[in-house]
């Protein structure tokens, strides 16, 4: 993929690049927003996000990527290793790597920068040895979950809620 002369690349993300990610992160968290004000925080750039950044750029266990088209962020991804039930009460347990959170630019969505983050996941997970990587989209995101389907992700549960 490219713009004009610029081609996609995806970093690790360095702790010079909150702002980078906070611009990707907002655009998410804005849709959310818009679906379901009743859950989702507006996106501000808090102590509290800085810290969630910055623990996600140290920590040996989990990764923020960000695609970039020359020096514009354009999707970024959040990752970590994980296991399906480390309990070990509920289900057989194996690692995995789950998606915090994922996306793209509205501009360039439908581009393949998704696909390409996930693939980036895939073989991060597959370098390890690990078989399985998973996310969560919520119901009201067809989008999302259309382009997860596109990158090969299938459904394996549904959370379901009610009022009291």
């Amino acid at each position: 993929m490219s713009k004009g002369s610029a081609r996609l690349t995806l970093r690790a993300a360095r702790e010079d690049d909150l702002d980078a990610y906070f611009t990707i992160f907002r655009e998410v968290q804005e849709l959310h927003v818009a679906e379901r004000p009743d859950l989702f925080q507006p996106a501000e750039l808090t102590d509290a996000f800085r810290h969630h950044f910055a623990d996600a750029v140290k920590q040996n266990h989990k990764e923020i990527v960000i695609a970039w088209l020359g020096d514009e962020p354009v999707g970024a991804v959040h990752y970590e290793f994980s296991s399906l039930d480390p309990t070990g009460v509920y289900l057989i347990d194996h690692p995995m790597v789950w998606i915090e959170s994922i996306g793209v630019v509205p501009q360039l969505r439908r581009k393949g920068i998704s696909q390409a983050l996930i693939a980036l996941v895939r073989e991060v997970a597959a370098r390890h040895g690990i078989a399985d990587i998973g996310l969560e989209v919520w119901s009201f995101n067809e989008a999302a979950r259309a382009a997860f389907e596109a990158s090969g992700l299938t459904v394996h549960a549904r959370t379901m809620w009610g009022k009291t």
